[in-house]
């Protein structure tokens, strides 16, 4: 198992989470994991914050293009590496204590339509 810490930035999912979570993940987890986990954590306490969406998985990822919407920011480093980028390469596993900020903007102009699987 590995450690990745996720500074969560979203006033919503930090009133049933917090701004941070220490997570245990598999050896072979990537952002998408981590991102899975959330999920699990946040469903466990209760329906997602966010009017809309299902999940954070839903509401930050594209399923058919298999990439971040504009809307998220996203990055991600470690003890040994500045950078790792997450948002490029979602598939990319994550070494062992890696942190990961995430946060969803509006910085960056109006929010891509989200994909609904159904």
């Amino acid at each position: 198992m590995k450690r990745v810490r996720l500074i969560l930035r979203d006033p919503d999912l930090n009133k049933m989470v917090g701004n941070e979570l220490e997570l245990s993940m598999e050896h072979s987890a990537n952002i998408v994991d981590v991102i899975r986990r959330v999920d699990e954590i946040v469903l466990e306490k209760g329906r997602f914050p966010i009017a809309g969406c299902k999940s954070l998985l839903h509401l930050t990822y594209h399923p058919f293009e298999k990439r971040f919407y504009r809307h998220v920011a996203l990055t991600a480093y470690s003890k040994s590496e500045r950078f790792l980028n997450v948002r490029g390469n979602p598939k990319l596993i994550l070494p062992d204590e890696t942190t990961v900020v995430f946060a969803l903007t509006i910085c960056l102009g109006e929010w891509e339509p989200i994909v609904n699987l159904e």
